[in-house]
C-alpha cells in the first residue's frame, strides 16, 4: 500500500504544454500510439485540470513500480481515497481495474468499454503551433522537412537534430537487432520493398533469419514505426515503405533524398486524417473511397506536370479518379484533364486543408 501512497504524492505538472488536435473527452479513454508521440504529455495536461487528492497516475514502466503489489492494492487504494480519475499508463490487462469517475490508460491493444484515440507525431498544422519563432510558411515547411515531426526533438531543434533523433530512437528500439532491421528500411523510404533483398542484405553482418525478420518487421508495423503500403488491386504485389517520421532517414543514414523524404511526409499528413492509402504504377498515393490521388512533384513547373498527367490519363480514368492534387513545395495552379479536377498545390497550403 505504501507504494500507492508515494504514486498518490506526486504532482504531475507539464512545464510547457503546446497544443495537439487529440482530445480527450469520454470517461473512459485508451490512448494508443508510437512512442515519444506525446501522450503522457496530453494525459497530464488534461488531469491538470482536476485536484491534487482526486489524481492516481501510475505508469507500469517505472522501474520503481511493481506491478503485483499494484494490482493487489489498487482496488482498496481507490476505494479509501476520493480519487475520481486513474491513469495507467502502459497497461497490460493483466489486473481487473477498479471502479472510478474516469479512467484513462496507454496501451497498445483495444479495450471494450473505452474509446480509442491513437497519437502520432505532429503533423505539420500541429507542428506550426510549436513552433513560436517563425512566421514564414515556406521557412516553417523547410525547418519542418529538415527536424521531423517528434515533438521532443521540435523542442530541442536548438541542439543537433541528428544526434536528438539517435538517441530516441536508442530508447524507442531497445533491441539492437531490431534497430539494425529498422536503420536498413529506412534507407528504402517511400520506395518499394522486399523484405527477402532485405534479408539478404542484413545477413551479411548481423546473425538474423528470415523468420525472424518478418517478426521483427511486423513488430515495428504493429509499433507504428513503418507502414507498408499496398499496391491498389494486388496485395500480393511489393509494398511501398513508409517511416514514422519522414527526417529518420537521415538521422541513420547520409543519403540526401528529398523526393522521398517528400513523398514520406505527404504520405504521413493522409494517414493521421484517418485515410486508407494505397499505391499504383503511376499514382504516388491513392485514396479509392474517395476517388482521390495524389502525385509528389516538388519542383516541375505547370507543363511539364500536365505532360506528366496526360501521359497517365487512361490510367486515372480506368480507377475513376475525380480529383489529383500535385503537391508542390512553391508551384501552384489548377487545370482539368478532361472531366479530372487537377490541382498544383504547395505542400504547406494542402497540408492545412480541412
Amino acid at each position: 500500500m505504501q507504494l500507492l501512497e508515494n504514486l498518490y504524492d506526486i504532482k504531475h505538472k507539464n512545464n510547457h504544454f503546446y497544443d495537439r488536435k487529440l482530445r480527450i473527452s469520454s470517461k473512459r479513454t485508451l490512448i494508443n500510439g508510437p512512442k515519444k508521440s506525446g501522450k503522457t504529455t496530453i494525459i497530464i495536461d488534461y488531469i491538470s485540470n482536476f485536484a491534487q487528492n482526486e489524481i492516481l497516475y501510475v505508469d507500469l514502466n517505472d522501474t520503481r513500480v511493481d506491478k503485483k503489489n499494484i494490482a493487489k492494492n489498487i482496488h482498496k487504494f481507490v476505494k479509501n481515497n476520493p480519487i475520481k480519475i486513474l491513469v495507467i499508463e502502459n497497461f497490460d490487462s493483466s489486473f481487473e481495474l477498479p471502479d472510478t469517475e474516469e479512467i484513462i490508460l496507454t496501451c497498445r491493444d483495444s479495450l471494450d468499454g473505452f474509446d480509442t484515440i491513437t497519437l502520432f507525431p505532429l503533423d505539420f498544422e500541429e507542428f506550426i503551433s510549436f513552433d513560436a519563432r517563425h512566421s514564414n510558411i515556406e521557412h516553417i515547411f523547410q525547418i519542418y522537412a529538415n527536424t521531423g515531426s517528434y515533438p521532443q526533438v521540435v523542442l530541442n531543434s536548438s541542439n543537433s537534430v541528428h544526434w536528438s533523433m539517435q538517441e530516441m530512437l536508442t530508447v524507442m528500439i531497445d533491441d539492437k537487432i531490431e534497430f539494425e532491421i529498422f536503420k536498413k528500411l529506412s534507407e528504402a523510404q517511400s520506395s518499394k520493398i522486399s523484405l527477402y533483398q532485405i534479408y539478404n542484405q542484413l545477413k551479411s553482418f548481423i546473425k538474423i533469419s528470415k523468420d525472424s525478420l518478418y517478426k521483427k518487421v511486423r513488430k515495428l508495423e504493429d509499433d507504428k514505426m513503418v507502414f507498408l503500403v499496398e499496391k491498389f488491386g494486388s496485395a500480393k504485389s511489393a509494398k511501398k515503405l513508409f517511416l514514422i517520421d519522414f527526417a529518420l532517414k537521415n538521422a541513420l543514414t547520409f543519403k540526401k533524398e528529398f523526393l522521398k523524404r517528400f513523398e514520406n511526409m505527404v504520405f504521413l499528413e493522409l494517414m493521421k486524417k484517418g485515410n486508407q492509402t494505397y499505391y499504383t504504377n503511376f499514382l504516388d498515393l491513392y485514396i479509392p473511397k474517395k476517388d482521390y490521388a495524389v502525385l509528389c512533384i516538388p519542383f516541375l513547373p505547370q507543363e511539364m506536370i500536365k505532360l506528366r498527367l496526360q501521359k497517365i490519363l487512361l490510367h486515372v480514368k480506368e480507377l475513376r479518379v475525380k480529383k489529383i492534387d500535385i503537391v508542390t513545395v512553391g508551384n501552384e495552379g489548377e487545370f482539368w484533364l478532361k472531366n479530372i479536377k487537377c490541382t498544383i498545390i504547395p505542400f504547406w497550403d494542402w497540408a492545412l486543408q480541412d
